[in-house]
């Protein structure tokens, strides 16, 4: 170790080390560099969520001797229009879906399968339910049928989605008084 004032000896060891000692401390120049940084970024998608927000309701429906059918738009304020001499009054409301996914994603709604159920009333009579259609508000963007579906892309930048279904309701002539009750089930799948 060197000492501050004091000076390598005479003898050639001692002088050898003293030179080592004194380029090891002697500081090389800076080799020249370059560095770069990049940012690393990455989302974990959990889970959608989807739900049932209001259920499918006709309203009353007065039947005729004749077959005729009830279409319901899909939208936030559907339309029910009859044919077959129907009459119908009351509720026309469309079933919503709102849920929440990674934002800009594309939705796939797959219909019931056979694009179909029946409803069940008194005695075991019988409607069916067919046609189902899709609607949506901003901003979930209608992106139109495909296939067995229909495709939406959300553009909400916290990814929430709202869709509506409607569909036809076909009523028999002379079609059993009560109320009638059914299901459907729509499979959504999202990138």
């Amino acid at each position: 170790m060197l000492i501050p004032g004091r000076q390598c000896g005479s003898k050639a060891g001692t002088r050898a080390v003293c030179a080592l000692l004194a380029a090891a401390l002697t500081p090389l120049p800076a080799a020249a560099q370059q560095q770069g940084q990049a940012r690393m970024r990455t989302q974990i998608a959990g889970p959608a969520t989807f739900s049932n927000d209001a259920d499918m309701d006709f309203g009353r429906i007065m039947p005729s001797t004749s077959s005729g059918t009830v279409v319901m738009t899909p939208s936030a304020s559907p339309t029910c229009t009859t044919t077959g001499g129907l009459v119908r009054t009351g509720s026309c409301s469309a079933a919503a879906f709102i849920g929440i996914v990674l934002p800009n994603a594309d939705l796939s709604i797959e219909r019931p399968p056979g694009d179909r159920i029946d409803l069940i009333g008194p005695g075991g009579a019988t409607m069916q339910l067919d046609t189902f259609t899709f609607g949506s508000t901003a901003p979930t963007l209608d992106l139109g049928p495909n296939g067995i579906g229909h495709r939406f892309q959300v553009a909400a930048f916290d990814g929430a989605f709202l869709f509506f279904v409607g569909a036809t309701l076909n009523v028999a002539g002379g079609q059993a008084p009560g109320v009638y009750n059914g299901m459907f089930e729509i499979r959504l799948t999202y990138n």
